[in-house]
């Protein structure tokens, strides 16, 4: 997505106003979530404890329930699923484009126009998502919820780090950085992104593991073939990366396995930006692999 932006568009501005606003939307969240089920759990006479409060409970029976107590219910319950829908969509929005963008890269000779890839990949979600309004929907929905982000999430993000922060090197990213808004990143946000981060979500990711524990839906515990498809969906994200890698190997003219390793490590020696500008990326000296 970031391909969108201006050539000087200052991205460590965006970055830092990211997560200032992801996190201080997540203790707005934090509030009203508590308020509301401290609220309903007065109503019901029982103690917070004993309220089913998470997942898609939440969403469809306590808050209904409490938008039920206030003054102009309709109103309120208009804008809150107005709410809920606008941000189901917006998340939509990077995944839809990632997938858009890569099949535009691809196919590009035979379709020129981004709208017939967006019209595509939404319509293929909206054939699958067909499967979570049936009858059994909500305990698909709730094995997909399950697994498709565990532990891929952390695995990606983490791999991520070590690709950018490494294997293109901070300072091949620096020169990127400066070309694009006439500085380079601080100190701390390097040490962050080749240190700090990678650390963190390597915890974050065996913690996950750690922690694992079979899928179910209130008293419904799923049969082991059901946490088999889970699994299934959850290596989906991950197995690409592993086989793709591989293939990039194989295809390199170099003699020597471990010269064919190292090469498909290295990144191109040239970045083009959005408006023609070369920069020619040098070879960092001393630097593992690269």
């Amino acid at each position: 997505m970031s391909g969108r932006n201006r050539m000087d568009n200052n991205c460590l501005k965006n970055a830092v106003m990211l997560c200032l606003v992801d996190s201080l939307s997540a203790v707005i969240t934090g509030f009203a979530f508590f308020t509301i089920v401290g609220h309903i759990a007065y109503m019901r006479g029982v103690s917070v404890d004993a309220l089913e409060s998470s997942g898609y409970n939440l969403a469809f029976i306590v808050y209904p329930e409490m938008l039920a107590s206030l003054p102009f219910p309709q109103s309120w319950s208009v804008l809150t699923f107005a709410t809920l829908m606008m941000l189901g969509i917006d998340t939509m929005v990077p995944g839809t484009e990632g997938i858009a963008a890569a099949l535009e890269d691809l196919f590009t000779q035979w379709f020129k126009k981004r709208l017939f890839f967006t019209c595509a990949v939404l319509l293929s979600t909206f054939l699958f998502a067909l499967i979570f309004v049936s009858q059994g929907g909500i305990y698909v929905v709730t094995l997909v919820d399950w697994y498709a982000y565990f532990p891929s999430t952390a695995l990606i993000a983490m791999l991520e780090c070590i690709v950018v922060g490494w294997f293109y090197g901070t300072e091949r990213l620096q020169t990127i950085v400066s070309v694009m808004w006439k500085q380079k990143m601080p100190l701390f946000m390097v040490i962050n992104l080749k240190f700090v981060c990678p650390l963190l979500l390597l915890v974050t990711f065996s913690y996950s593991l750690y922690s694992y524990r079979p899928p179910k839906y209130e008293d419904y515990i799923y049969p082991p073939w059901a946490a088999g498809v889970g699994w299934m969906i959850s290596l989906a994200s991950i197995l690409p990366i592993p086989i793709i890698w591989l293939w990039t190997v194989l295809k390199r003219n170099e003699t020597t396995l471990k010269e064919k390793i190292k090469r498909s490590l290295e990144p191109n020696g040239y970045w083009s930006g959005p408006t023609g500008t070369d920069v020619t990326l040098q070879p960092m000296s001393g630097h593992g692999l690269v």
